[in-house]
C-alpha cells in the first residue's frame, strides 16, 4: 500500500479547508500520513485502518500524536458508530456501502482506478451531495544528464462531495 503523496494531501487540504473545530476521519488510513497532516488543523483525527499491518504501522507513526485516535475498522462499521465533520476515503474498498452511512458535511474520496472514481462519483450523484470530480497529475523533477527531466506519478482521481 503507498502512502497518499504531500503534492495530494495539499490539493485535498485546500479543497476540504478544514476547521479547528472539525473531526476529521481517514478511511483506510495506511502509514498516517494524512491523518498527522490533518492532525494539526483539526480538534480530532480519527486514522482508521482494518489491515492488521497497516493499523500496526500506523499506531507506530502516529503514536506520540494526543489528538489522533488509531482505529482497527472497516470503514463502513466505522462510519455507522462515529459521526465525522469530514471524511477522507483513502481506502475504497466497499465505497458505495460506506457513502451510505457516510453523514460528513464535507467528503472527499481518493482513487487510483477511473471505475473506482466513478462509483464514487455516481453514488454521491444519487445522494445529491457531489461537488466535484478532479484528476490530478503531479511530475517530479529529476536529473538527467546534466540536466531537468520530470517523471510523473501515478494520476489521481479526487471526488468530493458535500452535504
Amino acid at each position: 500500500m503507498k502512502e497518499t503523496k504531500i503534492e495530494i494531501v495539499g490539493v485535498l487540504f485546500a479543497k476540504l479547508k478544514p476547521g479547528k473545530d472539525e473531526v476529521f476521519a481517514d478511511i483506510g488510513c495506511g502509514g498516517g500520513a494524512v491523518s498527522k497532516f490533518f492532525s494539526g488543523y483539526v480538534r480530532r483525527v480519527y486514522a482508521v485502518e482494518r489491515d492488521e499491518s497497516m493499523f500496526q504501522k500506523a499506531k507506530e507513526n502516529l503514536k506520540y500524536n494526543k489528538t489522533i485516535e488509531v482505529v482497527l475498522s472497516d470503514g463502513y462499521d466505522f462510519l455507522k458508530d462515529y459521526s465525522c465533520d469530514t471524511i477522507f476515503f483513502g481506502g475504497t474498498k466497499d465505497i458505495e456501502r460506506m457513502l451510505e452511512v457516510c453523514d460528513a458535511r464535507k467528503i472527499a474520496v481518493n482513487a487510483a482506478r477511473m471505475e473506482i472514481a466513478l462509483k464514487a462519483m455516481e453514488k454521491m450523484k444519487s445522494m445529491g451531495i457531489f461537488e466535484e470530480m478532479l484528476i490530478i497529475n503531479i511530475s517530479k523533477s529529476y536529473e538527467l544528464a546534466g540536466g531537468t527531466a520530470f517523471k510523473p506519478l501515478n494520476p489521481v482521481f479526487m471526488v468530493l462531495g458535500r452535504c
